[in-house]
């Protein structure tokens, strides 16, 4: 996936509750720097947050899973690191899905939440971003904040830290009947929802006159 400097693309950061336009202004290798078309104060974003991006390349729609190098709120701009990406004609369902998604953690009956960021997840797993410390193999409770409201319990089977989080792989495990074709559900949605928006805002740019001075 080559993305090039005046290329379309979408975001989402778990901050906002849209996608939202943006403009490649540099690309290199598996960096690009973004000028979002709308104003960057709306997303409440830090550097080391997961965001998703989108774009279209040769009529396939593309979704990433990118890390946040840096943001100008004074130029309106975003640095990402493209993590990896996966193309929404891929209809295997354990394939994981970029999301940017904030979640609320528990451990077995206790009340106390730890706050989490989704960056992907699939009908068997997930990817989850946090700065608690956890053990391995432990088992967590989510409460998964998307347009579905989706509830879960997961086990840590990958730990890693790196210079902002905790970066942690888990084993979905499920206990309820409803929820396989809930998660099922809200992945379809999902890349519906990524593909729709992409092929409109691409008309939008067709249809925009050409400036010729």
């Amino acid at each position: 996936m080559e993305i090039k400097v005046g290329d379309l693309v979408s975001i989402r950061h778990f901050s906002g509750t849209k996608l939202f336009k943006s403009l490649v202004l540099e690309s290199n290798n598996d960096e690009v720097l973004l000028k979002l078309t709308e104003d960057i104060a709306l997303l409440n974003c830090s550097i080391g947050d997961p965001i998703v991006l989108g774009c279209e390349l040769e009529e396939n729609v593309y979704i990433s899973s990118c890390t946040t190098l840096n943001v100008d709120k004074q130029q309106n701009t975003l640095k990402l690191k493209i993590d990896n990406y996966e193309t929404t004609s891929n209809k295997r369902l354990f394939v994981r899905f970029p999301v940017s998604l904030y979640a609320e953690a528990r451990i077995g009956e206790s009340n106390k939440k730890y706050l989490a960021i989704v960056k992907n997840i699939s009908f068997n797993g997930m990817m989850i971003h946090t700065k608690e410390d956890f053990p391995l193999f432990q088992e967590l409770k989510f409460d998964i904040h998307a347009d579905i409201p989706i509830h879960l319990k997961a086990t840590i089977i990958r730990k890693v830290k790196d210079e902002y989080n905790y970066e942690y792989g888990l084993k979905i495990n499920y206990t309820d009947v409803h929820t396989p074709n809930l998660l099922k559900k809200y992945l379809i949605l999902l890349k519906k929802e990524q593909e729709e928006f992409i092929k409109k805002f691409k008309e939008e740019q067709n249809d925009t006159p050409q400036d010729t001075k």
